[in-house]
């Protein structure tokens, strides 16, 4: 039973409001229910009482215990800060103090310490508490120790950095040698005496298979960088006749046995992609004449443009590839890049193409080859030449 007093002018009245037993009994289950959840939860939670000088801690949870290694006895009545250490990061405390001031909810990722003295990563949520009232009265705090994931991160960033190396040494130092090479090359191309026109042609070939390798993993390290990239509208019919125009030129000594047709005919359409969207077509382009083994190569471009997506398909006069193979060439079999399949190149187009949103497969050509489809999602028309 509730006794509550109420004024109006000189009156005075008593407002009693009854509570039977079954509900008491209800309402006290209900809050043993309550605490014995928090008390078994399996992520720390501790509740602070900001009333109180310095917004000390008055309940503390086991899992708070075993993820600080205090026992609780030592918790209650502290503020929470005693986690802190030389490598806490200042401002993410800040931060946390600024939201505790406006009675907001946060969340961040601190480096805490334990009671030995270890360091660990601790999520923590900061949330308020409101009374029956709507006024803020509490604050319930979630601790999570997400140290084991910190570390697979920080072990990324790592690798990252050494794939971030490795690609300034291949694009700057392999690519620019084999610049070198090619332009000697042609420079001797109009010399080579007739029975030595095939061994030029291989070193040749070989030549500019490496420096296309070494722009492919400049472009797979930047596919796989630690965010999704923003993609744009990108002209696909320009990036199609720049790398057609880049293999010719690449190819100039053996124009005479490279056919490239199509280009002329290309529907003018954008698609959403990155900027490196031509590798996707460039080492398809390469891959055509590379594992070609006709003595006069033929390569034919076409682009199909429906409502949403766009299919341009490279087709080519080579060997073909068999069924079984389809899908191992793009590095797709459980082994990855040990795969059998035709190198790096392809499994970039793949990758590549995947983070646009679109799909990448192979049919036969007629009457021999293969057909390289790349299905891209249509940019807005209003978007056109951004």
């Amino acid at each position: 039973m509730r006794y509550a007093a109420a004024g109006h002018e000189d009156e005075r009245y008593a407002v009693v409001t009854h509570v039977g037993r079954a509900a008491r009994s209800e309402t006290a289950a209900d809050l043993r229910l309550k605490e014995r959840a928090m008390d078994e939860a399996p992520i720390g939670i501790t509740i602070s009482d900001p009333s109180l000088p310095d917004n000390p801690v008055v309940y503390a949870n086991a899992a708070f215990e075993r993820i600080t290694g205090y026992p609780i006895e030592e918790v209650v009545g502290r503020n929470c800060r005693f986690l802190q250490g030389e490598n806490t990061d200042p401002e993410t405390v800040a931060r946390m103090r600024r939201a505790v001031d406006s009675w907001e909810p946060v969340t961040v990722e601190v480096r805490n310490y334990r009671r030995n003295g270890e360091e660990f990563w601790n999520q923590v949520t900061i949330a308020p508490i409101y009374d029956e009232g709507g006024e803020p009265s509490h604050y319930v705090g979630f601790q999570q120790d997400v140290t084991d994931r910190k570390r697979a991160e920080e072990a990324l960033e790592t690798e990252r950095d050494r794939l971030a190396l490795l690609n300034q040494i291949v694009r700057h130092d392999i690519r620019n040698d084999m610049t070198v090479a090619l332009g000697w090359g042609g420079e001797l191309a109009d010399r080579i005496p007739d029975e030595d026109s095939d061994a030029f042609e291989r070193v040749m070939t070989a030549v500019t298979h490496t420096k296309e390798l070494t722009e492919a993993v400049g472009d797979l390290a930047g596919i796989l960088g630690p965010t999704d990239p923003e993609l744009e509208s990108v002209a696909l019919d320009d990036v199609l006749r720049g790398e057609i125009e880049r293999v010719r030129s690449n190819f100039d000594y053996r124009s005479e046995s490279i056919e490239i047709t199509g280009d002329a005919d290309l529907p003018v359409v954008d698609v959403w992609a990155t900027s490196i969207l031509s590798s996707v077509f460039g080492n398809l382009l390469d891959n055509a004449v590379f594992h070609n083994d006709e003595a006069e190569i033929r390569i034919h471009i076409e682009i199909t443009v429906d409502e949403d997506t766009v299919v341009a398909r490279i087709a080519d006069n080579g060997p073909g590839i068999p069924d079984s193979r389809k899908r191992e060439v793009f590095g797709r079999g459980k082994k990855g890049l040990e795969s059998p399949g035709s190198g790096l190149g392809l499994y970039l187009v793949d990758n590549l193409v995947e983070t646009y949103g679109g799909r990448v497969w192979i049919e036969d050509n007629e009457p021999k080859g293969t057909i390289f489809c790349v299905e891209l999602q249509r940019a807005d028309d209003e978007t056109h030449g951004i």
